[in-house]
């Protein structure tokens, strides 16, 4: 089956990340992924902390672990910045070279890139078209720098009412505008059942535009067991599809947290 990471920033959030990070490499994880590079999220806040890529590039080194990805603009962290306001693309490429520049002291290929937040003075196709216009121009500094940019859709039923981009149509139809190796979709298969269903079918047919999954339990957002998707079943489907990418568990522990993610890394084996 497809590789599993694992985002620490839902997992043993009482722990620094130096602790975190030995802890899912004791628990048998080879990858993770983390949120913002200049915010700590404790279980229940975001905390003004920037991390030390410094000090994850020696831990990765010294348990051979990898960092698959994180976030690079977002409504509440790292490059607070939109891709549907026009007025935002020159903080998102003035400030693209320096996050790649922490991506690659991990070694780390792929940055998320949120859609930003509906904005009352822009219109559907406006935002729409200004995303494109926006991704276009990082693909250039993308490619140069071997750096994908992972637009991800989130939902707005439960978690993300603001949120502009909440169906993966729309996601795909900025991607197939754009055009480039370098920008594909996070395809989170929680949020995308919450708004959409019809997840399988879906990979199945856009795989080439996917960079990297997430997985949470339906309904509640935990762990993936004993939920409304067969995980089992979806991953294999994933796997057939020829995807050498990586799944994220990216869900709130509802037990021990150790124990969660074994249970949870059971339903893979």
């Amino acid at each position: 089956m497809s590789e599993i990471g694992v985002c620490i920033e839902t997992f043993f959030s009482d722990l620094d990340y130096e602790k975190r990070i030995e802890r899912i490499y004791r628990i048998g994880f080879k990858s993770y992924e983390f949120w913002f590079h200049n915010a700590r999220f404790d279980g229940k806040k975001l905390i003004d902390e920037p991390k030390d890529f410094d000090m994850i590039a020696e831990l990765n080194e010294k348990f051979n672990l990898k960092v698959s990805d994180f976030v690079f603009n977002h409504p509440d962290g790292g490059i607070m910045a939109s891709l549907i306001d026009k007025h935002d693309r020159n903080k998102i490429l003035d400030n693209l070279e320096e996050m790649i520049s922490f991506a690659k002291k991990l070694d780390c290929k792929q940055l998320i890139s949120a859609s930003g937040n509906k904005k009352k003075d822009i219109g559907k196709e406006e935002a729409i078209e200004n995303m494109i216009e926006t991704l276009l121009l990082t693909m250039k500094i993308c490619e140069r720098e071997d750096i994908t940019l992972l637009l991800e859709p989130w939902n707005t039923k439960v978690d993300h009412p603001d949120c502009f981009l909440d169906d993966p149509e729309i996601a795909l139809k900025v991607l197939k505008e754009v055009n480039h190796k370098n920008a594909k979709m996070l395809y989170d298969i929680y949020h995308m059942q919450i708004m959409k269903g019809n997840v399988t079918s879906f990979i199945q047919e856009n795989i080439q535009y996917i960079g990297h999954f997430h997985i949470a339990g339906v309904p509640g957002r935990n762990e993936p067991v004993n939920c409304e998707l067969n995980y089992q079943y979806i991953v294999r489907e994933i796997d057939k599809t020829g995807y050498k990418g990586l799944i994220g568990l990216e869900y709130w522990p509802t037990m021990d947290h150790k124990e969660s993610l074994k249970k949870t890394m059971t339903l893979f084996k």
